[in-house]
């Protein structure tokens, strides 16, 4: 009887689900052997004497994490707060290298990012012509009373939003 192939482990960039607020314990116990990414977002909070500036995960309970073989994808399950990885219709969900660029240039470059829900990722698709974006296409939102940029991350079915100014968009041939 023949047995069906093993099969082949994928390396690349997987999603990691974690416990509710365990993503930088998870991130700290992580980093030194693998290649782990977590996006934080900085959040303004008000209070009545003070205004203070934190840092929250940008992907609630996800971190990001290359992985490049099975034994280290089995030994990642073994860290104190992850859950499991997040799967897509029974795999396991991967990001490409692009779109975990694209977080990086977002969260590196460009004030007051934040996630949005996915539903929300409609409208006008318009090209970025300036800066560290230059060339992407994007979706723009009506939010706040501000235009703001949405990249698609359909991996993740998630849209990351920032602020960006209106001249600096293109309309698509």
């Amino acid at each position: 009887m023949n047995k069906p192939p093993p099969k082949k482990f994928r390396v690349g960039w997987y999603v990691l689900y974690t416990k509710s607020n365990y993503e930088k314990k998870v991130y700290t116990l992580l980093k030194n052997r693998f290649d782990v990414f977590l996006p934080m977002s900085k959040i303004e909070k008000q209070w009545s004497d003070r205004k203070k500036t934190l840092e929250k995960p940008l992907f609630k309970s996800y971190i990001f994490i290359h992985l490049e073989n099975e034994k280290d994808r089995i030994d990642v399950l073994k860290a104190e707060g992850v859950y499991n990885y997040v799967s897509i219709k029974g795999k396991p969900g991967m990001v490409t290298s692009k779109e975990i660029n694209i977080i990086k240039l977002f969260i590196g470059e460009l004030s007051d990012v934040q996630l949005v829900p996915f539903e929300i990722c409609i409208g006008q698709k318009k090209r970025i012509n300036f800066g560290p974006f230059s060339g992407y296409d994007c979706y723009i939102i009506d939010y706040d009373g501000k235009e703001k940029v949405i990249v698609r991350i359909d991996s993740l079915k998630s849209c990351i939003s920032a602020e960006i100014n209106k001249a600096h968009l293109a309309e698509l041939c």
